[in-house]
Formats: structure tokens, sequence, C-alpha cells
């Protein structure tokens, strides 16, 4: 929240907080992603009732980035999955496919865990 003497409102320009949080929101979008540079981990992971779900941690800080993989790669291997606030997770036993739709990608990866 704001401190008591932060201005929170203009009669001019409306309220000031959300050009704050636009701008932030510009800024962690417009970062340059480094394909080489990226060290992406892949897991394997599965519930009790033996649904399989991938996931990808390690993502850069450019979001819209983050959600042109994720979309990249649900539709390449056509299966659902999701982009969240710090990971990727593709849904079904497709480590194989991940795999290699990342390297064809050229993106540094390794695999942790079963």
């Amino acid at each position: 929240m704001s401190s008591k003497g932060d201005i929170v409102w203009s009669s001019e320009k409306g309220d000031l907080r959300k050009e704050a949080k636009e701008a932030k929101k510009k800024q962690a979008n417009s970062s340059p992603v480094e394909t080489s540079q990226v060290e992406l981990t892949l897991r394997r992971l599965t519930s009790g009732k033996g649904r399989t779900i991938i996931e990808i941690k390690g993502l850069p800080a450019n979001k819209s980035w983050n959600k042109k993989l994720a979309k990249g790669l649900k539709s390449k291997l056509a299966t659902g999955g999701a982009y969240k606030s710090d990971f990727i997770e593709i849904h079904g036993e497709k480590l194989e496919q991940v795999k290699q739709y990342l390297a064809d990608e050229g993106l540094n990866f390794k695999q942790i865990g079963g």
C-alpha cells in the first residue's frame, strides 16, 4: 500500500497507481531473451491416479516469451498445459517430445528427478 504522504489520485491523470503497475508490466515484458543463455529444468511429476505432468522451470522474466513457449509446446505436442507464474506445465507422458521441442528451439535444459 501507499504511505500517508503519497498522492494516489489526481483529477488530471486519475489513479496514479495504475501508471506504476503498467510501467512494471512493460519493463518485465520488454527485456529481450537470449535463448542460448536460458537454462531450463524439466521434471516429470505423477499424481496418485497416474496422471503425468511435465514441469518446466528456470524461465526468464519475460512473460510474453514464456507464454509463447508454452503455447508452442502445447500446440506442437497436441496436449493441454498451462503457464503459471514461474513455470510451465505440460499434461501427459510427453517428456521425450518436450526435450525434442526444446532442443529444436535451441534452448538448454536438464532433466531432474525421474
